[in-house]
């Protein structure tokens, strides 16, 4: 993991964020996967995990990152400016769902491919 924050309440963790490499196909450096991204059940909907997306965003972006990618809702992450690029693929996921955030002028083309410690299946 590159960033990897948590939040606490009360000194206990209750939310927790993480940004991982990413390699693709076309050589392309300096993206980051986002995930996973976790709040307490019964903290969601209080702001928490957008306020962790945010801040990891920003440590990649004073790190001087090219963007960050992810799988998930589209719907929920365009409010951060993710959004799909076609000429990117994730194998395996319905190309919605595969969403990236550019920090500059220049999207990769090719297939990405995120640590193998998301291949874990137990």
């Amino acid at each position: 993991m590159t960033v990897s924050l948590v939040a606490e309440v009360e000194g206990k963790v209750v939310g927790h964020v993480a940004f991982s490499p990413v390699k693709i196909s076309d050589g392309s450096s300096g993206w980051y996967g986002l995930g996973p991204v976790s709040v307490l059940p019964k903290l969601q909907r209080q702001g928490i995990g957008k306020a962790l997306i945010r801040e990891g965003l920003a440590r990649l972006k004073a790190a001087e990152a090219s963007g960050c990618m992810l799988v998930g809702d589209p719907d929920y992450y365009k409010r951060f400016g993710f959004k799909n690029f076609p000429e990117l693929i994730y194998e395996g996921i319905p190309q919605p769902y595969f969403v990236v955030l550019p920090f500059g002028k220049t999207v990769p083309r090719g297939t990405v491919t995120f640590h193998e410690a998301f291949n874990a299946t137990s």
